[in-house]
């Protein structure tokens, strides 16, 4: 029996069928009825609950041999805060998995986490990951760079911030913050890897095949739109006020106070990461955006 926390969500969504065609058992963790009436998938057990709720996650963990805990919110809304949700609810999960006597424990981490509390998203995926790799528990970890793919909440970002203004996309600073763009397939195939029990106790920084600039990922989004646009670079400095002017007013801005800031961090492993790690070549960004055209 495998649990699935975050189980409506955009990594979710593409693992569930993966662990249902390899003949696994799933209690999918939601929040309610509605929620879980948006996993497709038949046979599947839900599990109501919230991972800021450890009497629910006790009984949601009873009887489990796997917990692959995706839970995270990449931005902060009402009561779901980074530290409620990514910090506090990493470790409700991992003591309602001690109680279960749960043998295996596989946590989404994020590349670039960091003890530095000045980059909040950030510093939560790392307190998060502090949690699991201090729990006791036979753990694996993933920090996968910035997914693409269909759902991908970033990319839906940057589309945004492309089709923003007319003529042009701004862009803050220079534009060359590097990235490592690594296709959500890929990332459920490493997972699939640590569900077959490899890199036992291991953290493993992933990333996709092609180390790119910001300004180059826009540029493949682009051209996946089928758009042509003029790069506008603004001084950080004088893009600040309009984020958080955007962030204050807007229930969806493109981007937020929160990952502007998370921009000065690069989001970069080894190129060969996943080859080296768990055998097998990902995607390039060029070859995986065909999605966004279905949605133009």
């Amino acid at each position: 029996m495998i649990l699935v926390t975050g189980a409506s969500g955009f990594v979710a969504s593409h693992l569930i069928p993966r662990l249902l065609k390899d003949g696994h058992q799933l209690r999918c963790l939601v929040t309610n009825e509605a929620e879980g009436a948006r996993i497709k998938a038949p046979g599947v057990e839900l599990a109501i609950g919230n991972i800021t709720d450890p009497a629910s996650l006790r009984a949601a963990a009873s009887g489990v041999d796997i917990v692959i805990h995706l839970v995270a919110v990449i931005r902060e809304s009402g009561r779901n805060t980074f530290q409620r949700v990514n910090v506090e609810g990493a470790r409700n999960m991992v003591e309602a998995a001690k109680g279960a006597g749960v043998k295996r424990f596989i946590h989404m981490g994020a590349l670039g986490a960091t003890p530095d509390p000045a980059y909040k998203y950030l510093n939560s995926k790392w307190l998060g990951m502090e949690a699991v790799r201090n729990s006791g528990l036979d753990f694996s970890m993933l920090q996968p760079s910035v997914m693409f793919g269909e759902g991908a909440g970033f990319i839906a970002s940057l589309v945004r911030s492309i089709r923003m203004a007319p003529f042009i996309v701004p862009i803050a600073g220079d534009g060359q913050t590097k990235l490592q763009p690594i296709w959500v397939g890929d990332v459920v195939s490493c997972v699939m890897k640590l569900v077959a029990g490899e890199k036992r106790g291991e953290t493993c920084q992933i990333g996709g095949p092609e180390i790119l600039t910001y300004d180059a990922m826009i540029d493949e989004i682009m051209r996946a739109l089928g758009e042509k646009k003029t790069k506008i670079h603004v001084p950080r400095g004088l893009m600040k006020p309009g984020v958080a002017v955007m962030d204050a007013l807007l229930s969806n801005p493109p981007v937020t106070m929160v990952e502007f800031k998370s921009m000065e961090i690069p989001n970069t492993t080894e190129p060969e990461a996943v080859e080296k790690q768990f055998g097998f070549k990902p995607k390039r960004l060029r070859d995986g955006l065909s999605y966004l055209k279905t949605k133009a």
